[in-house]
């Protein structure tokens, strides 16, 4: 057979075997990293998902190259379509050494690193690693020129495309509605193993199947050692013979920002944050957002674990322990705890019956409704055998969440915006009078929080109840061009009050650097548990808080170092691999980001390991 001419086809067989030799990266990597071979189902899903995303991967250079024999020609397009497979199959390689390394595949964080000078360096790499990725790449392009030497000398093959391409969209088709069925049974296998198939973006139906009158089972109970890339805790928790088993009340707000902690605005909390407990001036929620913000608060961890415990429905190590002691659950939510998934995360071993939605009505009425169900729930310590069992309860308020309600009992700030319109509002001319609006609805709260301390202090319950109140994250009112929440860092968004009160806390202010990351910490040390907080957790305990230490903070697709000097927002999805936001720690602008950059290299690269201490290697 003679040598195609320069003026050859389209190359279809060098794509194919391109096609052939990326499913084969992909199922090695899925093998080796994560799938068990034992499991059939999760088995022939990774294999529908990569056959599929296979595709995808080399679509962009397919179209590329395609574009380019027509116009500059034959020649142009087969060094185009060399250099772009070679790009798409060292992209695979490099993020299937990041997911063997870090449990997560290439994101936006890990790029900045990757591209910040010296970032490699402070990785743990160096010379040595550059010239080895440097050799492989030479390789890659070789093996490409090889493939595309072979593709001209043969015939293009002869497929039946319209079949291959109807395989290839069941293949896409199937996997969805496996993930999708999968996720509304808590069919773990098939969850965990998606995390295998780069860059995978999950489906889910759980909107659906509600609006169609499906509702998954309850779960009355879970095992927290389900497979998965997931290696948490790190050592089974060890707890001291003579360990206290006080009871435990954790009271959240949505938006509730710290400077809300006033004596005008929080009376209530004030006097008895004074009287009781720990005020913590520079405490940080671990989100701009509730999902994060809870996650963090329960686990300890950082929030790019939010996905991987959701996909396992795997608990924190703190509710597990406090189940393995019986305790009596009582959880109060103004929202639902289906949305966000705390029912299949934080609470996901807790029985449905503990949990109680109210999402009926403004936010301050769901409140005081609440609050009456959690003094019921206090109050009833009788048991069969008359012998007391501590208590865990756990309320969400949603006054201070937008739209503001509150009664007209509750205003401190008369001069409100009377109505909130959406359609209507001037965001500048109505700030001031939405901020009182918001001011308002926290005093509401701070009076349905008095409800809850007065009935501890009057009932001398104090004595045997640790209480943590907090909000899940701040609120800003355009103090750096945003409202709301979830949209970034500033300090608005993510500083939060924190006070801790009740059996063995001595009252004090305490301005030390502290996160939500380290509130389970704390508790489980009040448990006696013994364990290091590495074991199970990125947080420290509060009172082993330090001095100009970093804390993190996340959203749904990004992660923020807050240093004592500067802060850093980097995304964690794959698609925002040049976005990122640096600042001064008090959210000043800086002149030159990619100095900053230079200079937080090495405790980024620390970051990068809280990120991936918890997944198996």
């Amino acid at each position: 057979m003679t040598p195609a001419s320069p003026r050859a086809g389209f190359p279809g067989l060098f794509f194919v075997l391109n096609y052939l030799l990326l499913l084969a990266v992909g199922l090695y990597i899925a093998h080796g990293q994560w799938l068990p071979p034992k499991d059939g189902p999760a088995a022939l899903f990774v294999i529908a998902a990569l056959a599929g995303y296979t595709a995808l991967y080399l679509l962009p250079a397919w179209l590329l190259s395609a574009l380019c024999h027509r116009w500059p020609g034959p020649r142009p397009a087969r060094w185009l379509a060399v250099a772009l497979a070679s790009a798409t199959l060292l992209l695979l390689l490099v993020d299937s050494q990041i997911h063997r390394l870090y449990g997560f595949h290439i994101n936006g964080f890990v790029w900045n690193l990757l591209i910040t000078p010296g970032g490699i360096d402070s990785m743990g790499g160096g010379d040595g690693t550059t010239l080895t990725v440097v050799l492989i790449a030479v390789g890659v392009v070789g093996l490409e020129t090889g493939l595309m030497a072979l593709a001209r000398r043969r015939p293009p093959p002869r497929l039946r495309w319209r079949w291959v391409l109807a395989g290839l969209l069941l293949c896409m088709a199937g996997e969805r509605v496996a993930y999708g069925l999968s996720d509304l049974d808590a069919y773990r296998p098939v969850l965990n193993a998606a995390r295998a198939v780069p860059f995978y973006q999950p489906a889910t139906f759980e909107s659906l199947a509600r609006d169609l009158g499906y509702t998954p089972a309850p779960r009355t109970a879970l095992s927290v050692s389900a497979d998965g890339p997931l290696n948490y805790p790190l050592h089974p928790l060890t707890v001291a013979a003579d360990a206290p088993s006080p009871n435990i009340l954790v009271l959240v707000a949505e938006s509730l920002r710290a400077d809300m902690l006033t004596p005008e605005i929080m009376p209530n909390l004030w006097r008895f944050a004074e009287r009781h407990g720990r005020r913590y001036t520079d405490h940080m929620s671990g989100g701009n957002g509730t999902r994060m913000g809870i996650f963090s608060l329960f686990y300890g961890l950082p929030g790019n674990y939010w996905f991987p415990f959701l996909e396992s429905r795997r608990p924190p190590v703190l509710i597990s322990e406090l189940q393995r002691r019986d305790y009596r659950f009582g959880l109060y939510t103004s929202a639902r705890f289906s949305y966000p998934e705390f029912d299949r995360t934080v609470f996901a071993s807790v029985p449905s019956s503990a949990m109680v939605s109210d999402d009926e009505g403004p936010g301050w009425r769901r409140d005081r409704r609440n609050v009456g169900r959690l003094l019921d729930f206090i109050g009833d310590d009788r048991t069969g055998d008359d012998q007391p069992r501590p208590f865990f309860g756990f309320m969400f308020f949603e006054s201070p969440h937008a739209r503001y309600y509150f009664p007209e009992e509750s205003v401190i700030r008369p001069d409100y915006l009377r109505e909130l319109n959406y359609a209507t509002m001037d965001v500048q001319r109505d700030m001031p009078g939405i901020l009182n609006r918001y001011i308002n609805a926290v005093h509401h709260l701070d009076q349905q929080l008095g409800r809850v301390l007065d009935r501890l202090e009057r009932d001398g319950r104090l004595d045997d109840t640790l209480v943590v109140i907090t909000g899940d994250h701040g609120e800003e009112f355009m103090e750096h061009g945003r409202w709301g929440h979830n949209s970034a860092f500033h300090d608005e968004q993510v500083r939060v009050p924190l006070v801790v009160a009740g059996a063995g806390v001595t009252p004090a202010v305490v301005d030390r650097p502290t996160s939500h990351l380290d509130v389970a910490p704390t508790l489980l040390r009040r448990l006696g548990v013994t364990n290091p907080s590495a074991d199970f957790a990125v947080g420290v305990p509060l009172d082993r808080a330090r001095s100009g230490r970093y804390r993190l903070a996340a959203s749904w697709d990004a992660v923020a170092y807050l240093g004592p000097d500067y802060k850093v927002a980097m995304p964690t999805n794959a698609g925002g691999l040049g976005e990122m936001t640096v600042a001064r720690a008090g959210d000043q602008p800086v002149v030159d980001a990619d100095a900053v950059m230079v200079r937080v290299r090495d405790p980024l690269a620390r970051v990068l390991e809280d990120m991936s201490r918890f997944y198996r290697r």
